[in-house]
């Protein structure tokens, strides 16, 4: 029982699991490219700490400094959430791309 414990609680201290957040910077490939924004692919084995598991996500052309191109490789800024509303579980949000 105590080695549960000590797990639980060196998961909670060094992965953040269990409050339902995931925050860090993660390593996407562009896929598709338009005047508004970007398709991106991750180009990395997904955190584990992701709250929820990201296949393929739509980001704003906005959120780049300079424009990239259909496959390049960006790192962005991303922020996942646990919410408990109608139809949404993870809110997120990806800010701060640039070119890996």
């Amino acid at each position: 029982m105590r080695k549960i414990i000590v797990t639980f609680a060196a998961c909670l201290v060094l992965t953040a699991c269990g409050d339902g957040r995931f925050e860090g910077d993660v390593r996407f490939k562009v896929t598709e490219a338009d005047s508004e924004g970007y398709e991106l692919v991750l180009a990395q084995d997904q955190p584990v700490d992701m709250v929820s598991d990201w296949y393929s996500g739509r980001v704003l052309a906005r959120e780049f400094p300079e424009p990239v191109a259909i496959g390049d490789e960006v790192v962005c800024h991303v922020v996942q959430q646990r919410v408990d509303e109608k139809h949404i579980a993870t809110r997120s949000q990806t800010t701060n791309c640039k070119k890996a």
